[in-house]
């Protein structure tokens, strides 16, 4: 919808004279080459998804961010923590100077299938939630530009707005991509949900993210 709207005020913009004549066809044009973006786009999450689920993406405790990862038993208990003074200062550097929207402002989570819940703390804040309450664990890309790119762990409650709870260090953008997703995808293991992949909009590089799913490494 938002993307016809778009379109439709470009229109309204267009000065008389041969635009009146060729404005539709423009607009058409704009129309389809964003449907085309849209697709593709959502296409890549499909892959990237896949990728996750299906290949090896190395240990969750290459992690880099505003947590890391001080215990991982595979597939029972997942815990990371801002532990390190690199995690404290990307915490401090999404929360107070380049973060946009809602950040990651927790110091210690935890994923637990003993108790088949997940346990997010703040200093003497605790909140916690059982694992049927989420129905994904989402990577979401923001992109940095030259810098490369970020990517935000969150959790996607039934009822509610997704909580970030983990920000990975901003660096080359699949290599970010593959430790993110290296925790989404031990978290979403521990608590039985699937991985959803959102890739930003504002960041293009060359193969990558792929079209298809590659052999599995």
């Amino acid at each position: 919808m938002n993307f016809m709207l778009a379109a439709g005020s470009l229109y309204l913009l267009m000065p008389g004279g041969w635009f009146d004549l060729y404005g539709p066809f423009v607009v058409i044009a704009v129309m389809i080459v964003l449907l085309i973006a849209i697709f593709v786009r959502q296409r890549r999450h499909a892959v990237l998804e896949e990728i996750v689920a299906n290949d090896n993406l190395g240990p969750p405790e290459a992690f880099r961010g505003t947590l890391v990862v001080e215990e991982n038993r595979p597939g029972s208990y997942l815990r990371l923590r801002n532990s390190t003074r690199a995690a404290r200062a990307w915490h401090f550097w999404y929360r107070w100077v380049a973060g946009t929207g809602p950040q990651a402002n927790v110091d210690d989570v935890t994923f637990d299938a003993s108790q088949r819940q997940i346990e997010l703390a703040k200093k003497e804040r605790h909140t916690t939630f059982r694992f049927s309450e989420i129905t994904a664990i989402r990577l979401r890309e923001r992109g940095a530009r030259k810098s490369g790119s970020a990517w935000y762990i969150e959790l996607i409650p039934r009822e509610g707005k997704a909580v970030p709870f983990a920000t990975s260090a901003v660096g080359d953008r699949q290599t970010m991509f593959e430790r993110s997703a290296a925790v989404a995808k031990a978290a979403a293991r521990i608590a039985a949900v699937p991985v959803q992949v959102l890739i930003a909009g504002n960041v293009w590089t060359w193969g990558w993210p792929p079209k298809k799913r590659v052999a599995a490494r």
